[in-house]
């Protein structure tokens, strides 16, 4: 399956009788670069949790390269190369930044071909080599939301799962991540969720627009922004976004 890295076919899952994702089909190929958008409960999170094994689906097929990965546990996905970033930080407090780095790049460095990744290139990559040796605990948010990304990279992602990556970023902050991300897609495929309107039309790439657990829209940004439907329903009538 060499234009596919990520299949997903008819995935559903429920909670309590709530429908979190509805027959959704997924397919990503190698440096595709996708963001999911819609309002909270559209089941974006849910639908992450399906394709980073977090989540066993009720119902439809997942494969990594040809690999049936159905009910397969979380940290076997990883060893595979997808690799999520949680919307909220989740470091090692009381270690230092380079020390976070280099736990991840150690915890899947021998299910990879190739070397672990110099923790100090990628330190610079996300901007934190001034603060290598700083207690993640003494870093504000941003700069903790910069390390769990470098955190991601260090794992070598085939696919990175990033859920509201601009979250308490600043302006200039969101668009050195637009800059990041585009070239990560050189090495790996990405999928963001976002709720920054900005940010997403920044990164100008494919956007799936979900509501009440199914994909109602693909297309690039201006052709979403451009639905009469999705504007009245995701961005407003009349908002500046659409507009664009």
């Amino acid at each position: 399956m060499d234009s596919q890295f990520l299949l997903g076919t008819g995935l559903s899952r429920t909670f309590g009788g709530i429908r979190a994702v509805a027959g959704v089909d997924v397919s990503i190929a190698p440096r595709d670069l996708l963001c999911v958008i819609g309002p909270n409960g559209a089941g974006k999170s849910s639908l992450v949790g399906l394709l980073s094994g977090a989540i066993t689906p009720g119902s439809g097929e997942l494969y990594l390269d040809g690999e049936r990965m159905t009910g397969r546990p979380m940290h076997a996905f990883c060893r595979r190369g997808v690799v999520r970033k949680f919307q909220g930080t989740n470091t090692f407090l009381t270690m230092t930044v380079r020390d976070n780095l280099m736990v991840a790049g150690l915890g899947v460095a021998a299910y990879r071909a190739t070397p672990m990744p110099d923790p100090d290139a990628v330190l610079e990559e996300v901007g934190l080599s001034g603060q290598a040796c700083e207690l993640a605990s003494h870093l504000p948010h941003g700069a903790r939301q910069w390390l769990e990304i470098g955190m991601a990279i260090m794992c070598q992602p085939a696919l990175l799962l990033l859920d509201e990556p601009a979250a308490g970023l600043s302006a200039k902050d969101a668009q050195r991540l637009v800059r990041l991300i585009h070239r990560l897609r050189e090495r790996c495929a990405v999928l963001a969720i976002e709720h920054d309107l900005d940010f997403v039309q920044s990164l100008a790439c494919e956007t799936w627009v979900m509501h009440r657990g199914e994909v109602v829209r693909r297309g690039s940004y201006a052709e979403i922004a451009a639905d009469e439907e999705i504007r009245r329903i995701y961005l407003g009538r009349g908002a500046t976004h659409a507009a664009h």
